[in-house]
């Protein structure tokens, strides 16, 4: 008996480049939503040997090259970040559209190659930020929207957590070497999805203040000025014991609070300044829900051809805060921030975004 997939993605032909803990999740994630056509690339023959065994793959690959040769339709890459612009343009090249984790770049540098290169070639390129999936965010998210605090005014985004308890092994791996803290900009880039409008000056200062022992930064604060009357903090480490994450919303007219540390539960407190109360909601979440939701998105645009969902642009601006931080470390200065053209006007675009905000 011939089944057919209830949808046409489901159909697709799907390459995973780099099965540590994230690719291993996208593979798992992309078996549930019933896709049965997976390969798997990786160096490692460790990794190689727990696709087939423990996911039950059949066509694994030591390299991106080997992978290609099979023409598959959609590529996630899931290599350590600075394999991402070059893997990502080989598979555009090779015919595939592309899901590229976060961060999409070590730096802005080659990435409008890879948006250029999309486009001639007609591919799909969406960059996997999880968090603007998030159940309790996109709440939050809503509520700004609907002007529920008015004006939105600050983001304050702080997130901590000790790393030799996250990855026992960071010392020996691509983190602590190359990126550090930074690994954790979902929440630069949730700034610039709340904020809803092009950041004009960044001001940071980064470094190892800790004992952790990394080689690169394990702590940096960030401070984003908007066009309009709107102010991010950011706060990132990878030292703090109890592990924190929370973003806090204040706008003319009440405070949205989200703390969403833990992978099953989110809390929403809410002040209103004409009810002068707070209100809560807790929310049960699933860690992988994020997964699915951006994933079946990424496979529907496949399908469609409509524009990604997460687009290129959209993926450069966090890594060109990032990059604004690090020439401040060395000018100690505010440095200004240019966007290009296609950058402004996709500002509004994204899914649950205001373009108009109500005011205070």
């Amino acid at each position: 008996m011939v089944t057919h997939p209830k949808e046409p993605w489901q159909a697709l032909s799907v390459l995973v480049v780099g099965f540590g803990s994230i690719g291993r999740r996208h593979l798992r994630i992309l078996q549930e939503l019933g896709l049965g056509n997976l390969s798997v690339v990786d160096p490692r023959p460790d990794r190689r040997e727990t696709a087939c065994r423990d996911f039950g793959i059949t066509e694994v690959f030591e390299d991106i090259q080997q992978g290609l040769q099979g023409n598959p339709q959609a590529v996630f890459i899931c290599s350590p970040t600075d394999f991402h612009l070059e893997q990502a343009k080989m598979a555009v090249l090779g015919g595939a559209d592309v899901m590229v984790e976060k961060p999409l770049s070590t730096s802005v540098e080659g990435v409008d190659g890879l948006e250029a290169l999309a486009s001639e070639h007609g591919k799909v390129v969406m960059v996997a930020h999880c968090f603007r999936f998030h159940e309790g965010l996109k709440k939050a998210k809503s509520l700004v929207h609907e002007g529920v605090i008015g004006r939105l005014l600050s983001i304050r985004a702080s997130v901590g957590e000790y790393i030799p308890d996250v990855m026992p092994d960071y010392r020996n791996m691509y983190i602590s070497k190359l990126n550090g803290v930074y690994e954790l900009m979902h929440d630069i880039d949730l700034a610039l999805w709340f904020a809803d409008q092009p950041p004009v000056r960044v001001f940071g200062i980064h470094g190892r203040f800790s004992d952790v022992g990394m080689k690169s930064p394990d702590m940096v604060e960030i401070l984003i000025e908007f066009k309009e009357r709107c102010l991010a903090s950011i706060h990132l480490d990878f030292f703090q014991r109890a592990r924190r994450r929370q973003i806090d919303l204040l706008g003319t007219k009440g405070t949205i609070l989200v703390d969403f540390a833990h992978w099953d539960e989110c809390l929403i407190s809410l002040f209103r300044s004409k009810t002068q109360a707070w209100t809560y909601k807790k929310l049960v979440t699933d860690r992988d829900d994020m997964f699915r939701e951006e994933n079946r998105l990424f496979l529907q645009a496949c399908i469609t051809r409509e524009p990604s969902p997460l687009s290129v642009a959209q993926g450069r601006l966090p890594i060109q805060i990032i990059d604004a931080v690090k020439d401040c470390q060395q000018t100690h200065k505010a440095m200004d921030i240019v966007l290009p053209e296609r950058t402004m006007t996709l500002m509004g675009s994204m899914p649950l975004s205001a373009s108009v905000h109500a005011d205070g």
